[in-house]
């Protein structure tokens, strides 16, 4: 049996939680991060969502990726396979399927990770468009 979806109204800790993150990959995986942040509805002050933080990293080189699985596991994130994705690295944390916090590697400004941005900045920004988002769920 699935689990429900459950939509939270937003949490002010969830950004907070996303800087304890950014903290512990820093000190794992130092100089080999060019950028990390947050993305996805957690990330959107007002806007509720799912309690599961993306977090997203910028790297040089998808291949260097490899090197993480290991220091990422010490902290609890779980690399996930996905060949439908071949321009991202994905790990999760947590429980179950969906888990609590999921961290998305992509090379640092290609067009995915330009668009997670764009997307994010614009909602932060555009109240209206957030409105719709939200009442539209």
């Amino acid at each position: 049996m699935d689990k429900p979806v459950i939509i939270e109204d937003y949490n002010p800790d969830w950004s907070r939680e996303f800087e304890q993150e950014k903290e512990k990959f820093l000190e794992i995986l130092g100089n080999k991060i060019i950028s990390i942040e947050h993305i996805g509805s957690t990330s959107v002050k007002g806007l509720g969502a799912k309690p599961i933080l993306d977090i997203m990293v910028g790297v040089n080189n998808l291949d260097e990726v490899d090197e993480f699985i290991e220091p990422l596991k010490e902290i609890g994130y779980e690399f996930v396979y996905h060949k439908e994705f071949p321009e991202r690295r994905f790990f999760r944390r947590g429980q179950w399927r969906a888990g609590t916090h999921h961290l998305h590697i992509y090379e640092f400004e290609s067009e995915h990770w330009n668009n997670n941005i764009l997307f994010r900045n614009y909602l932060r920004t555009h109240l209206d468009a957030l409105k719709q988002l939200y009442f539209a769920s």
